[in-house]
């Protein structure tokens, strides 16, 4: 019997590939994406992508995405009563487990299983412990597409954000930072790739920051080429 499952969505390359395993996972059923949301500015928090972006994104998947709306700066108390009412839900469908692309932060990993231990749902990691460097490279070699929306200025140039996620991206990463950006170093939007129905027209806009100029982002945009 499959398990009926929903994947923690950010939009970025490790969600996109962890879907990718569960889709191809004759265990588990994916009945759904779940992405948390600011309710003020209508972005994905950290990323700062549109919502409208996470909704098409969706679409051409051919999943539903569940929006769980977050106050400005969030508590943890704060998160885990949204969540919580979103898993009721999510039960009332027969799903109970949520899917999560960490590789290898033991803490984030063990907050996230006692979160869903409290909310009565359990966690699922299908990259953890994998090597970062070849889950990159298995990333691109499947033909996925993405665009690098947040870096870490502390870490990388602002001229990042904005880039294409490829080999040059990964070849050009100084010594230290992450080939999947575990650590938050960079976030990235994928617009294409074996799951998708067809690729998003999406180009990188125009820069801004966030955090006092600790993040920089770029603002998505329709591509007409």
């Amino acid at each position: 019997m499959t398990e009926r499952v929903v994947v923690s969505w950010s939009g970025g390359k490790d969600s996109a590939l962890a879907l990718y395993q569960m889709l191809h996972n004759p265990d588990v059923s994916v009945k759904g994406l779940l992405s948390t949301v600011s309710a003020a500015s209508r972005r994905l928090p950290v990323h700062e992508v549109r919502t409208e972006w996470m909704r098409r994104q969706a679409q051409t998947l051919r999943m539903h995405l569940y929006e769980v709306d977050l106050p400005d700066q969030a508590s943890n108390l704060q998160y885990e009563q949204v969540l919580r009412k979103q898993a009721e839900k999510l039960r009332d469908a027969d799903i109970s487990v949520m899917v999560y692309a960490d590789l290898f932060l033991q803490d984030i990993k063990d907050y996230r299983l006692q979160l869903m231990d409290r909310i009565g749902m359990k966690g699922l990691f299908p990259l953890w412990n994998q090597p970062t460097q070849e889950t990159a490279e298995t990333f691109i070699q499947l033909g996925f597409k993405s665009i690098v929306t947040t870096v870490d200025t502390g870490v990388l140039p602002e001229e990042y954000a904005g880039r294409a996620f490829n080999v040059d991206f990964l070849k050009d990463l100084p010594q230290g930072v992450d080939a999947c950006g575990e650590n938050g170093e960079f976030h990235t939007f994928v617009y294409d790739g074996p799951c998708f129905i067809h690729g998003l027209p999406v180009k990188a806009g125009s820069r801004f920051t966030s955090f006092d100029g600790r993040f920089a982002h770029v603002e998505l945009e329709e591509s007409h080429e």
